[in-house]
This record gives structure tokens, sequence and C-alpha cells, in this order.
């Protein structure tokens, strides 16, 4: 039996436990010590860098350029615009973003170039580019002139070419335009040939010569032929000048061309291979060789074009001396269904190219000539290409 006693000593300890319960539930034991939390990077603050805009076109054809460098002291950007006397000095703003505003400026494309504190660099806001043969630059459209401008009209493809020259023993690039509905048809087309200046490379006529933009809106606009436009590399390394000593039959370029580039694109694309439906043209050192190319080889050759070029530094005798088989081939001349030679009033190559014209017209050649206005610059050779690509293969 249980005692009062034992009773009481029961709920006595009883109620001490419960009391020890809830003393601890009160004052619960120190938690462990935790890891601190991992810190996260700060990020810098964001600069005026973050949204500029560079060129920036206005609709009055101003351009104003911009560039986010607050340390440098001197900042100019150089171009070819029509009527610049030299590089533009921009100026500085407190948030370190140089400006300056040209223009306005005629429609077409202009490669320019910034240089800050006397390094040359493209404009870091501006992904469009162009390659010349040894460095790259910044590109600028001021829309404005249909035959070149980017318009809503079908387009062709121009696609970057490798092949391998047994003339130079070389791996080598070449870009090709194909016209519209090339991809999905099975016709042949006829080809031009277009050479590109000198210290430029084989990507100048697509990109600064908007070569396959005039050509998609020639054919849209019906006054051309689709054609397939093929443009290589006229230099032969990186080394600035001609491909040899820069005369008919001499110039390692004219190998390339005659034994690897022209076999290649008949060989992988849909052209016609008949004298009738091949045109050959170049500006400046691409002039040049398309002189010393295409006069030997007549009978490959319907169609010339001498953009802004002649036999530089030679005089008519020296020409007529060196060059005599050639022309006066009768048989040659027979099938040449244009030679078309222009130049500008201001330019470095009038002179050359008029002791050419006065060479062919005294052999018995008939060209079509045309003095334009202005210099040595793409805004003429992109005109020469829109008014001479109509005349081909009819």
């Amino acid at each position: 039996m249980t005692t009062k006693n034992q009773l009481r000593c029961g709920v006595a300890a009883l109620l001490l436990c419960t009391m020890a319960m809830g003393a601890r539930a009160q004052n619960p034991p120190p938690a462990s010590p935790q890891p601190p939390a991992p810190s996260r990077p700060a990020f810098p603050p964001p600069t005026p860098n973050a949204t500029l805009v560079s060129p920036d076109v206005l609709p009055d054809r101003h351009v104003v350029f911009r560039l986010y460098a607050p340390q440098a002291q001197d900042v100019r950007v150089h171009s070819e615009w029509a009527g610049s006397s030299g590089p533009e000095t921009l100026t500085k703003a407190d948030n370190g973003v140089w400006s300056v505003t040209v223009g306005p400026l005629d429609p077409g494309v202009y490669r320019y170039l910034f240089t800050v504190d006397g390094v040359e660099t493209v404009d870091p806001r501006n992904p469009r580019t162009s390659e010349s043969l040894n460095n790259v630059q910044s590109l600028l459209e001021v829309p404005g002139a249909a035959f070149e401008d980017i318009r809503d009209v079908p387009h062709g493809a121009v696609a970057s070419v490798w092949y391998h020259s047994t003339a130079l023993g070389a791996t080598r690039r070449m870009h090709v335009y194909t016209p519209p509905g090339y991809e999905a048809g099975t016709g042949r087309y006829p080809v031009l040939y277009l050479l590109h200046g000198a210290g430029d490379t084989d990507e100048a006529w697509s990109t600064v010569g908007h070569a396959g933009f005039i050509l998609d809106n020639l054919i849209a606009d019906g006054k051309a032929r689709p054609m397939i436009v093929v443009m290589p590399a006229g230099h032969i390394s990186r080394q600035f000048g001609f491909g040899g000593r820069g005369r008919m039959g001499q110039d390692q370029f004219n190998d390339d061309f005659l034994q690897d580039i022209m076999p290649y694109v008949e060989a992988h694309y849909r052209v016609s291979a008949d004298r009738t439906h091949r045109a050959i043209a170049g500006l400046s050192m691409g002039g040049l060789q398309t002189l010393n190319i295409a006069l030997p080889h007549l009978d490959k050759f319907a169609y010339v074009g001498v953009f802004s070029s002649g036999w530089f530094g030679q005089t008519a005798e020296q020409i007529e001396q060196e060059h005599r088989d050639a022309l006066d081939n009768a048989a040659a001349k027979k099938g040449l269904r244009l030679l078309w030679l222009a130049w500008g009033a201001q330019d470095l190559a009038r002179p050359s190219s008029q002791v050419m014209l006065d060479v062919f017209q005294r052999h018995g050649f008939q060209p079509v000539w045309h003095e334009s206005a202005g210099g040595h610059t793409w805004i003429n050779w992109r005109d020469y290409l829109h008014e001479f690509a109509p005349l081909l293969f009819h």
C-alpha cells in the first residue's frame, strides 16, 4: 500500500521535474556557432559606356561619334567622307565621354578609325567592321542612296570561300556573291570577276563596297541580269604592293587567277564558262590587274571594266612597246562587247587613266569612258559598279 508520505514525495518530485523542464524551455541552450554567409562581390557602378551610341546617324545626315575614354588626353576620328581636310578632334565631357558631330554627310558607306593618344582603334560601340590588308576599320552607313542602300528586296548571299592555290602553294580566300534564288534553282549564270585595290582584301567589295546590295537592288529593279560575282584577294601576301612587278604577265596574282580561281569557280558554281558570259573589272590596283589579265586573254572575257586605274608610271610609248601584240590582236578585239573606263576629275589615277584611254583608241578599241566628279574613293567606285553592271551580258 502506498502511504501518504510516499504520495507527497512523488508529487514533489513531479513538480520539481516539471519546473526544470519549463526552465529549460524558457532558457534554451546557446546555439552552435554558424559559419558567416559568403560575401557577394560588389558590382561596379555603370559607366556612361553602358548606353553609349556610336556612330549616331541623325535624320539630317549629321553623324555623332562618341568614345568613353576618361583617362585619354587626345581623341580623333579619321575617315574618307567628302570634304574632310583631316581627322576630326573630339571634345571630352565631364563624364569621360568624347564626342564630335560631323556632316551632313553624303549618303554612302564610310570606313573610320579612332586614334586615342596616337593609338589607332576601331569604335568599340560599333560591331560593323571592314577588313583591310593589315588592319580592321569601323563601318558607317548613311542611308539615302537607293542604289546602294539595304532595301526590302530579295537578297543574294555572299560566301567566304577558301581554296588551295597551286600557283602560289597556299590556301587562299575569296568572297562570292550568288544572286537571289541561286540555291533553289538549277540554271547557269554569267560571272563577273571583281577585283579590289591596293591595301584592301577580298572582303572590301562586300563591306565598304556594298557590291552584294548594289546587285540585289539592280536585279530587283530589273536593271541587271542575275549574275555571280567573284571577289578574290588581289594581294599574294600581307606586304603592301602588287603581287609581282605590276607588269603584264608578270604578276603572280595573274597565275593564281588563271590557274586556280577561274577553274575553282567553274567547277563549284553554276556559271556559264564561255567568253560571252564572263566579265572582269577592278579598281586602282585591281584595275591594273584587270588589264594584265584581260588584254592578253581577250578570248576569255567579253566585258572589261577599269575603275580609277591604268598603267601607272608609264608613257603611251612604253605601253605600246610592251603590249603591242595584245593591243593589235584584231581577232581578240572582235568578240569584245564592252571596254568600260572611269575615273574621277580629282583622281590620283586620272593621268594614267587618260593615257590608257588614248592608247586604246589609237589601237582601234572603242572604249566607253566616263569622268566623274570626286577622287580616288569608294564613293566613286560604288557608283561605277552601279553603272557598269547593267551593261553586262546582253
